[in-house]
Parts: structure tokens; C-alpha cells; sequence
């Protein structure tokens, strides 16, 4: 049973509105929905709302999530988090927390598969990332990290300049996540779907960078995530500048990606819009 009355009395005795606590982390309509009984928000999203409360999610859950998270399992959630919001300071932080000597089994792929993430599509450092997947146990892995390996991995051979096999490996990804019919609240699959529209747009092929991206923001609704949100957006507007577009729908798919990349903090989009106007 869902603690829901815990969460509003916590916010009250806190005298914080709505609008305030939402604040960086979701819609108040996303919150609104929750206190009202209606809808759950993501995983990702009830962390931070119950963070900024000095709440634990099993104050909230109490039936479904257990105390027993470790210190590094806490760690790697937040920093995976903050990793595919593209809030790399955040993320560069939390994952020097990760105490390494005491990680378990169970915790260790996540923790190579952010860093390997880190090191091919933030950093673009072939080296490192050649490092990370000689320690990676591929055939060890679940469903959703395999698939955000091989995902990641077509971007490194790109940049290795092994096209056949970055096509493979593009190939291969799509059609096991095309079969997915899980709505995934961790990020994994809205990493992946992006990470092959990146894939799509990074050999010109702007129609099916453009499909991928669409479908991407129809995950993030199902899922009511934001999760890679604005790079989805931000790659339709890359595309629309390849075919003729009205100038409204361009102009409304950027103030969407700006949204939610100013939430999200994420430098790196703000830069680009940022630029794209200093060059309109």
C-alpha cells in the first residue's frame, strides 16, 4: 500500500507548495496526479520528490521497497540518474562516491556500463572505453544492460572508424528493442532508443534519426519519464533543418528541449540552443 497520505503531511508540515517541491524534477501536474491517487510518477522522479523531503522511498512504499539498499547500490541509482539526465557534474561526483572495495556482484555491471557510457558518448575516449569493456562480463549481463552495451558499443566503433560493425551492432539492438513491449521506468530503454537515433543522425541518415526520436518522446510518455526528453527533441530540430519545416513547429520543438534541459541540467544541450540562436 502506497503511503501517499505520509508524503502530502510531510509537505504540508514542511510548508512546501506544489510548484516549489516540483521544482527541477517533474510537471505539478505529475506531483498533482500522485497526491490525488491517480498516478504513480517514475521511479527516478519519487526519488527526488521524496529526497527533497528527507523521505525514503520506503516511507512511501513501505511494502514494496525494502531497507536493505546498500550504500553503493543508493550511489549508482542516483548517479545512473544523473548520468541520463546528462547532469555530468552530478554525475562525475556521485560516481567517485562508489566505494569499490565493497561493491557486490550484483551492483558491479551498472557501474561499468555508466562508466563505459561515460567514456564513449560523453568523453569520446576510445582508450578508456577499450579498458572498461575488457572487465565487462557481456555474457553476465541482463537484458537492458546487453542492449545498452552493444547501443554504446555502435558508437564506438564509429568513432574507431569500424563502420560494418557499428552498422551490426546498430542493426542488432534495434530489432531485440523493437520486440520490447515493457514500459521501462530505469532509463534504460530511453538510453538505448537514443542512443541509436545519435547512432542514425551521426551517418546523416536524418529520416530514421527522426523515427527513432519520435519514438523515443512516445516511451517517455508512456513511461511519464524525461529521460534523454530533450535530446530527443533536440535531434528533431537537427533533422528539421535538412528538409523544409514551418518555422513555429522548429521553434516549439527547441523551447521543449530547453525545458527540460534547464530541469534536468543538462550543459550541453543549453549550449547548443544557446549557440543555435547566437547564429539566427
Amino acid at each position: 500500500m502506497i503511503n501517499i497520505e505520509k508524503f502530502i503531511s510531510t509537505r504540508k508540515r514542511l510548508k512546501i507548495s506544489q510548484m516549489a517541491l516540483c521544482t527541477d524534477i517533474c510537471t505539478q501536474a505529475t506531483l498533482s496526479k500522485f497526491e490525488k491517487h491517480q498516478q504513480v510518477p517514475a521511479f527516478d522522479i519519487m526519488i527526488a520528490l521524496c529526497e527533497r523531503l528527507g523521505l525514503t522511498l520506503n516511507d512511501v512504499f513501505p511494502i514494496n521497497v525494502t531497507a536493505r539498499q546498500t550504500n553503493n547500490e543508493r550511489v549508482l541509482t542516483l548517479a545512473t540518474q544523473a548520468l541520463f539526465y546528462q547532469n555530468i557534474g552530478k554525475f562525475e561526483h556521485l560516481i567517485k562516491q562508489v566505494e569499490i572495495d565493497k561493491m557486490v556482484d550484483i551492483e558491479r555491471p551498472t557501474y561499468q556500463i555508466t562508466q563505459y557510457f561515460s567514456a564513449v558518448i560523453l568523453k569520446q575516449d576510445c582508450l578508456k572505453a577499450k579498458q572498461i569493456i575488457k572487465k565487462i562480463d557481456i555474457a553476465g549481463l541482463n537484458k537492458s544492460h546487453k542492449l545498452l552495451f552493444y547501443a554504446i558499443t555502435s558508437h564506438y566503433y564509429y568513432q574507431r572508424g569500424q563502420f560494418k560493425e557499428a552498422h551490426q551492432a546498430f542493426e542488432d539492438v534495434w530489432r531485440y528493442q523493437k520486440e520490447s513491449t515493457t514500459v521501462d521506468h530505469s532509463g534504460f530503454q530511453a538510453a538505448i532508443v537514443y542512443l541509436l537515433a545519435q547512432y542514425q543522425m551521426s551517418i546523416k541518415n536524418y529520416k530514421y534519426a527522426m523515427m527513432l526520436a519520435t519514438y523515443g518522446i512516445d516511451l517517455a510518455n508512456a513511461s511519464d519519464s524525461t529521460y534523454f526528453l530533450e535530446n530527443f527533441f533536440w535531434l528533431l530540430v537537427q533533422a528539421s533543418d535538412t528538409w523544409d519545416s514551418q518555422n513555429f513547429i522548429v521553434n516549439e520543438m527547441i523551447e521543449n528541449a530547453r525545458v527540460i534541459a534547464k530541469i534536468h541540467k543538462n550543459e550541453a544541450i543549453l549550449q547548443k540552443i544557446s549557440q543555435r540562436k547566437g547564429e539566427k
